[in-house]
């Protein structure tokens, strides 16, 4: 994999981060996948172990613009973490090219919901 190429996947999914609030992810997976080849479930494993120095940074921002709702960050991290270990494990269980085509329909459906 080129380090340049892999330098500008790192920028820009963590300014869609922090301008956004999406974690990279949804550059991030299917950057992996189809620039550098990388399997879906390596390239979801992949992300989701970059979202907590990208999140920590965008983190460490906003909290000095005091811009966290801690009450809602406490209920929401410890429900999450148990969400994302279940999700982990689930997909896992699922052939490659129905969860890729599944993480497409959300991509989609999100993006339809945006933009009206």
């Amino acid at each position: 994999m080129h380090l340049f190429a892999l330098v500008l996947l790192g920028l820009a999914a963590g300014f869609a981060s922090g301008c956004f609030g999406i974690g990279g992810g949804s550059i991030l997976v299917p950057v992996l996948i189809l620039a550098f080849a990388v399997p879906y479930h390596t390239a979801v494993g992949t992300s989701l172990a970059l979202i907590l120095p990208i999140a920590l940074a965008g983190s460490l921002a906003n909290w000095t613009l005091k811009q966290i709702d801690w009450s809602l960050f406490t209920v929401i991290a410890v429900s999450g973490a148990a969400g994302a270990a279940l999700g982990s494990l689930f997909i896992q269980a699922i052939p490659a090219v129905y969860a890729k085509r599944a993480f497409a329909v959300f991509l989609l459906y999100a993006a339809y919901r945006l933009w009206r």
